[in-house]
């Protein structure tokens, strides 16, 4: 951990997490795992700002025993009155500190919840994915308005250490908590199990799989995959199986249309499964905070096969055996790392992707450095602080 001091205070900590929706996604499981892992002097209470949508994790904290409550405010509520009503419900709450993630929740924290101690989670770095996002102009407004956010906060927080030193150079004052992985959900295979999942989701039994799992978007630039695969020598026996959708699974399709070893098969709930399965995991992505897949895959026990991009690298300098770097782009260097990886019967990467998760970036490691800052904030805030609403 960067940035911050140890400090041997255990009083409770009250603590309210604020997000726009528990839509299942990445930063969604990120804060699962987090307050999954929280002790029992940590406080929680989870407020989203907007309706649920579909695929909404909402059940998921339900069950797990959190006070999860919501404003339900549309995007022209909030306008009009989302301020007035968010600060209500946070004098109801009363906590000893608020924590947000993502430009809404940011926002409102920044510039209408002074009276509290704020931490945010910084999970990407506006300048590269908002205008991708939302187009130049729109998405380059709105990264500067992210980043004028952060420099009012009073904790920002990069979930790696690439997007803190990002946020640094801009003079914002940035500490680290890498992102963490859920190493019972996400584990190696027992004997026999990686036959039986391959079995049960209908893939081949012989030769390698590889799996890649994540938004078929331009960020995540999955055509170089198909093309790198499509190119390989050894890989190419097996199979290669997409988990994940977006609007370039047609260009991907239309790619891989002679090959019936490439599966896209969308968004699916059993990850987990398909990860047992597979021999290797493979991104092509330009842009990251600190992927949960990579993570996840390498909680598995598989070795990764991953683009030359700063988080890549920052997660295979804990041990470079559990995985292969190829430059951005680039099918050839994809093809021939599929290759090493596809023929490699050395279960030494996979002890080491396994190792590295355990060691250096689990949920309950990043839990621990979380608490560490709330209760250091706790005991320095003035408790006869004025929180009263007007």
């Amino acid at each position: 951990m960067e940035g911050f001091k140890r400090t041997n205070m255990t009083t409770s900590v009250s603590v309210l997490y604020i997000v726009s929706t528990l839509e299942r996604s990445g930063p969604t499981n990120q804060l699962f795992n987090l307050v999954e892992n929280l002790g029992e002097d940590v406080k929680t209470t989870i407020l989203t700002l907007s309706p649920e949508p579909k695929n909404t994790d909402w059940p998921r904290f339900r069950e797990a025993g959190y006070n999860v409550q919501s404003l339900s405010l549309t995007r022209l509520k909030s306008a009009i009155y989302g301020p007035y009503r968010l600060r209500k419900k946070v004098a109801v709450v009363d906590p000893d500190l608020v924590h947000t993630q993502g430009i809404r929740a940011d926002s409102l924290s920044a510039f209408f919840l002074t009276n509290y101690p704020r931490v945010a989670t910084v999970r990407n770095y506006p300048l590269d994915d908002y205008p991708e996002l939302y187009g130049k102009f729109q998405g380059h407004l709105m990264a500067r308005h992210h980043l004028c956010t952060f420099s009012r906060l009073d904790h920002p927080i990069g979930c790696s250490k690439t997007i803190a030193d990002l946020l640094r150079q801009h003079g914002i004052s940035a500490g680290t908590i890498q992102n963490g992985v859920n190493c019972e959900v996400f584990r190696p295979p027992a004997d026999g199990e990686s036959l039986r999942a391959r079995e049960e989701l209908n893939l081949s039994r012989d030769g390698p799989i590889g799996v890649s799992v994540g938004g078929l978007i331009p960020r995540k630039d999955p055509q170089t995959v198909v093309r790198g695969f499509l190119s390989s020598e050894e890989a190419i026996d097996g199979q290669l199986v997409f988990l994940g959708d977006g609007p370039l699974r047609e260009d991907c399709e239309r790619i891989a249309a002679d090959a019936e070893n490439i599966r896209f098969e969308g968004r699916v709930e059993e990850v987990e499964t398909y990860l047992k399965a597979a021999d290797y995991f493979v991104s092509a992505s330009k842009s990251e905070g600190l992927p949960n897949a990579v993570m996840e895959a390498l909680a598995s026990g598989l070795p990764v096969c991953l683009s030359d991009i700063p988080q890549h690298r920052e997660i295979l300098e804990y041990d470079h055996n559990a995985g292969v770097i190829f430059d951005v782009g680039e099918k050839s260097e994809v093809a021939d790392q599929l290759d090493l990886l596809a023929q490699d019967n050395d279960s030494t990467r996979r002890s080491a992707a396994r190792q590295l998760v355990e060691n250096y970036l689990s949920a309950n490691r990043m839990a621990s450095q979380y608490q560490e800052i709330y209760r250091r904030i706790a005991g320095s805030s003035n408790p006869e602080k004025d929180r009263n609403v007007d």
